[in-house]
C-alpha cells in the first residue's frame, strides 16, 4: 500500500514539474508572429503617434525584430519565464546601442495583445507596469496583426 502512495506522490511530483515547460511552450507560441504598438510609455510620458505608428515587432522562436521611430530595427533573443508572478522575460540586444546587453522585464499575455514593462541594462527588473521619471523603464503594449 506505501508503495503505491509512494510512486503516486512520485508520478504526481513528476508531472507538477513538467508543468512550467509547458506554460513556457504555451507562451512562446502565443508570441509568434507579427506586432504593432497599440499603446505605450517611456519614463512616465506616453509615446508620441509616430513611434505607436511606426512601431511593429517581429517574433520568430525565441528571436525578435523591433522598429521603433527615432531608434530604427533592432534583432535580439528573447526567453520567458511564466512561472514567476509577474511572468518574466529577458532580452538581449544583437545590435544597437543595448548590442549584448540584458534587459529586464515582466509581461502579460491577454489574446491578441500583450504588454511588457522593462528595465534599462544593469538595472533591477520592474515589479509592476509603469514607468516613473529617470527610471529608465519603457512599457509596451503590442497588438496582434492578423495575417
Amino acid at each position: 500500500m506505501r508503495l503505491c502512495i509512494s510512486m503516486g506522490l512520485v508520478v504526481s511530483l513528476l508531472i507538477a514539474a513538467d508543468a512550467p515547460k509547458k506554460d513556457a511552450a504555451k507562451d512562446e507560441e502565443m508570441f509568434q508572429g507579427t506586432w504593432k504598438l497599440g499603446a505605450g510609455e517611456a519614463e512616465g510620458k506616453a509615446l508620441s503617434e509616430k513611434q505607436l505608428k511606426e512601431g511593429k515587432l517581429v517574433i520568430k522562436d525565441d528571436k525578435y525584430m523591433v522598429t521603433l521611430a527615432d531608434k530604427g530595427t533592432v534583432k535580439g533573443t528573447q526567453k520567458l519565464d511564466p512561472t514567476k508572478k509577474p511572468k518574466t522575460i529577458d532580452i538581449v540586444d544583437a545590435s544597437g546601442p543595448n548590442k549584448g546587453k540584458t534587459c529586464l522585464g515582466i509581461y502579460e499575455l491577454k489574446g491578441d495583445e500583450f504588454r511588457a514593462c522593462f528595465a534599462p541594462p544593469g538595472m533591477p527588473r520592474p515589479t509592476k507596469f509603469a514607468t516613473g521619471s529617470d527610471s529608465g523603464q519603457w512599457i509596451h503594449v503590442w497588438k496582434r496583426v492578423k495575417e
